[in-house]
């Protein structure tokens, strides 16, 4: 007896024929075509100079060496990559849009999440706040240098005197550079009056940081920071977020006490993040560009 052919399994392509997912995928597909007129405006703002009398001028001459618009543009040039990548993932011909599960979720989150540090760097109007932040930023970053350089060591052949040569090399050299580093941010710090209590712990959390940095009347702290949550479920394995993200086609009795439906990523989430990502970009290019320009309060003589 002929048995009927078993439904394919893993991925498979699928056209979309549904009428409201036909017009979620043109909202999607408009937002992606904006992709390039952003990055073209930080393109733009990226190629001023801020003046020494400028808001981040003075910044700058107060974080020397670690300067705030290093970790700033550091922050800018990934989420533009990731901007660009999704762009060209999504909508590879600039036209007909190819809808992922969940190869864009990464890349969008680390848009959100760059572009969220950014402006959460450049956001206070209090310049000592932001001092305060960036120390705050510069203290993971090295602290994580470290741990990583720490843990490449362990790679090296420790049973012979070139490995053992090696890994120590390597440990030490990142040792001096957290120690140039914490020596540079207290200097800092003692120039501006900022305790070690207030950076030594490193940077908040993403979810704080994007939650705060993106808490403006235009903006929403809380559906930004909800969006991350989103999707980071998708950028590493998790059954529960994939199924109550996703659309279910009809369910089939494989009849061997399993199931069979074809399920495919929901396009309003992909929109969202997108949005998110885009809006946070934008406000972190703004912000920049009037950092850059605003010229500098002048302290009232006492």
């Amino acid at each position: 007896m002929d048995h009927p052919p078993r439904p394919a399994r893993g991925l498979i392509r699928v056209p979309v024929t549904d009428a409201a997912e036909l017009d979620a995928s043109r909202v999607l597909t408009e937002r992606l075509q904006q992709v390039d007129a952003l990055l073209a405006r930080y393109a733009t703002i990226a190629q001023l100079r801020a003046k020494p009398t400028s808001e981040l001028g003075d910044d700058d001459r107060r974080t020397s060496w670690l300067h705030l618009s290093h970790f700033i543009a550091s922050c800018m040039s990934m989420a533009t990559d990731n901007l660009a990548a999704t762009k060209q993932l999504l909508l590879p011909d600039g036209e007909q849009l190819e809808h992922r599960v969940t190869a864009h979720f990464p890349l969008l989150r680390s848009a959100l999440e760059s572009a969220s540090t950014a402006l959460w760097l450049l956001r206070p109007e209090d310049q000592r706040e932001r001092i305060v932040r960036l120390l705050q930023l510069r203290t993971t970053d090295i602290e994580y240098d470290l741990t990583l350089v720490k843990a490449a060591a362990k790679l090296a052949d420790v049973n012979t005197a070139q490995g053992r040569s090696t890994s120590q090399a390597a440990i030490r050299g990142g040792v001096a550079r957290r120690r140039r580093h914490s020596q540079q941010m207290a200097k800092i710090a003692e120039a501006e009056g900022i305790s070690a209590d207030e950076y030594i712990a490193g940077a908040p959390g993403h979810g704080m940081i994007v939650e705060q940095a993106t808490d403006y009347p235009d903006l929403n702290g809380g559906y930004a920071s909800t969006v991350w949550r989103l999707i980071s479920g998708l950028t590493h394995p998790s059954p529960l977020r994939m199924l109550t993200t996703s659309e279910h086609g009809e369910t089939v009795d494989n009849e061997d006490g399993t199931l069979y439906v074809v399920a495919s990523m929901n396009l309003a989430h992909t929109t969202n993040a997108l949005l998110a990502a885009m809006m946070t970009y934008r406000q972190a290019t703004e912000t920049l560009a009037a950092r850059i320009i605003r010229v500098r309060a002048r302290s009232e003589p006492t």
